[in-house]
């Protein structure tokens, strides 16, 4: 199990180092190693020009041969290890983070409503980056490679200038390279993801797609972002392609210009003939890392979005809890003056809303489309965060509760039930490990059991994403039995009825009138009578304000009250 860590300031490299611990610096140390053994071939031709063509020595020439050669094998075995420690580090990189970016993609989305999971592609294309051998090992190259130079400086120090400028000048070329290309590559990927989204969207929607002719014109519209996208990309590409034919340029360049002065301090006996070959090796190994990062820029700034991405997400996002594990709740609900704006929005759209419920009763929480009710709802289950005002749940803030710990004391079941791929007994224990007979006696309280047992694998049934393969009712039944998993000291329940049928309806107020005998609060958001019958209170919603609270004979008169009881929701 890989160990949590905090984003690093030093940037990527420091926070590979800050997860990998001494893997990072063993990949480092090989590194420089590899390099030093690279000196092999240089040094080798130097010994060969110099003193085997020299002295026609041929048990010179076989020990020299036999030498470069065990130092060549040292450096594929060491190259095999880069590799297996490379992956390793990688996988290990994102053990690190994807527990925490997960955490921050769920409460982002729960937030803004929208999928984060891209985060997780982020992560992913880091680890490429940092297993590949032509990802982060290419840059752990460039400052080794200063070692070529000094090399090249003892043979000779005009050669050692020479190569120094061409250095210089691919280093010029690389940040050209990241001004010129950085803009268009952020564009372009953000293009990219926007129609992404677009494309999942419309497949997600296929059905209505298809039923309302719409496929030519969301395609269309889905087009704007993919064009902007390939735009982008072309741009940069252009670039980076230019730069890297440029870097290519100035390469030759200096190998000519070594080659010719190398010529010219022979002739004129400064240096040997094999000091000319080896210096000339030498360059060509000292300024590849960094032509090979011109060549790779495309790939080393989609690495540094990408981890800037992640790094701020988790910064960000990061949701405060309290560290100590509260007692277990009776369930007393309070509101106090709560007021809630949609990040981005300007007018809020819950008012200042107060109000008590005592532990075990029951709220019917009412009003017109749009009233705020939804949103209401999940305030009180702590996923959003009042702008102003607080909630609490037998006096501490439903937002700042250890969510593991909070989500064992609370049942909701939202509007729209949503379900998880899985099997029907993991939905319903919420993916937890425990006893069978919770699961079953929860299934028993929504009337689910029976209909349960029918599917081809009764709970071991898998569902598939969103129970795809459950009819909208049994759907609706599963998620109320999962709402009353663990006899919840509060439940709160968005249109429960939806989708269900008069079988359905008995058996949600059966499971309403069970949870209320046990003293469970509980909140829910209904238009059906029948459902708010047993309420013993009524709030009424409208545009984000509490317009009445009351009793319920007083506020919603049903068949059967007393004569006494006047309509009161005439007005809303």
């Amino acid at each position: 199990m890989a160990r949590e860590v905090r984003t690093s300031k030093n940037g990527l490299l420091g926070s590979i180092i800050l997860a990998s611990g001494r893997s990072a610096w063993l990949v480092i140390v090989i590194t420089v190693m590899m390099n030093l053994l690279m000196l092999t071939i240089p040094i080798y031709s130097l010994q060969i020009y110099d003193r085997v063509l020299t002295s026609h020595s041929i048990a010179t020439l076989v020990f020299l041969t036999l030498i470069a050669c065990i130092l060549i094998a040292a450096y594929g075995f060491l190259e095999w290890i880069r590799l297996r420690v490379l992956l390793r580090l990688g996988n290990r990189f994102e053990l690190a983070y994807a527990e925490r970016l997960l955490n921050t993609c769920i409460t982002q989305s729960a937030r803004f409503s929208n999928p984060s999971s891209a985060l997780l592609r982020d992560l992913a294309v880091i680890r490429s980056f940092i297993a590949s051998p032509q990802g982060v090992v290419t840059l752990v190259d460039v400052p080794v490679a200063i070692l070529f130079v000094v090399v090249v400086f003892l043979i000779s120090p005009v050669l050692g200038a020479a190569m120094l400028f061409g250095g210089f000048v691919l280093l010029v070329v690389a940040t050209f390279t990241d001004k010129s290309t950085m803009e268009p590559i952020r564009l372009g990927g953000e293009a990219a993801q926007k129609a992404q989204f677009r494309s999942a969207e419309i497949v997600e929607r296929s059905e209505l797609v298809e039923a309302l002719g719409m496929r030519h014109s969301v395609i269309a519209h889905w087009q704007g972002a993919a064009l902007e996208g390939l735009h982008y990309q072309s741009r940069s590409a252009d670039w980076i392609a230019a730069n890297t034919a440029v870097s290519r340029w100035a390469r030759l360049v200096v190998s000519i210009a070594m080659t010719a002065l190398g010529a010219y301090l022979a002739i004129h006996n400064e240096i040997t003939m094999g000091a000319m070959i080896a210096a000339s090796i030498l360059m060509g190994r000292g300024l590849a890392p960094l032509e090979n990062v011109i060549s790779l820029w495309r790939q080393v700034i989609n690495v540094r979005l990408a981890w800037r991405r992640v790094s701020d997400a988790l910064v960000i996002s990061c949701r405060p809890e309290n560290t100590v594990e509260l007692p277990a709740p009776v369930g007393h609900l309070s509101l106090e003056k709560v007021l809630y704006a949609p990040p981005g929005a300007e007018q809020p759209t819950i008012k200042g809303v107060s109000f008590e419920i005592p532990a075990g009763r029951m709220l019917g929480l009412v009003g017109p489309v749009a009233a705020g009710k939804s949103t209401l709802a999940k305030l009180i289950c702590g996923v959003w965060r009042p702008g102003n005002g607080v909630i609490r749940l037998d006096g501490a803030d439903v937002f700042l509760w250890q969510r593991e710990d909070f989500g064992k004391h609370i049942g909701y079941l939202p509007q729209g039930t949503e379900l998880l791929a899985g099997s029907v007994r993991d939905n319903i224990a919420r993916f937890s490990d425990c006893d069978d007979s919770t699961v079953i006696e929860a299934a028993s309280l929504a009337d689910v059991h029976n209909l349960i047992l029918r599917l081809p694998n009764g709970y071991d049934t898998l569902i598939g994403p969103g129970g795809m393969i459950l009819s909208g009712g049994t759907r609706q039944r599963i998620g109320l039995a999962r709402a009353l998993f663990g006899s919840p000291c509060l439940l709160v329940l968005d249109e429960p009825s939806s989708g269900l049928d008069t079988e359905g309806e008995k058996a949600l107020i059966l499971a309403l009138r069970l949870m209320r005998a046990k003293g469970t609060t509980i909140v829910v958001v209904s238009h059906q009578n029948s459902i708010l019958r047993d309420a013993d209170a009524i709030a009424v919603l409208v545009d984000g304000q509490l317009h009445k609270l009351g009793p319920r004979r007083e506020l919603l008169p049903l068949p059967g009250d007393s004569p006494s009881v006047q309509h009161a929701l005439e007005a809303v």
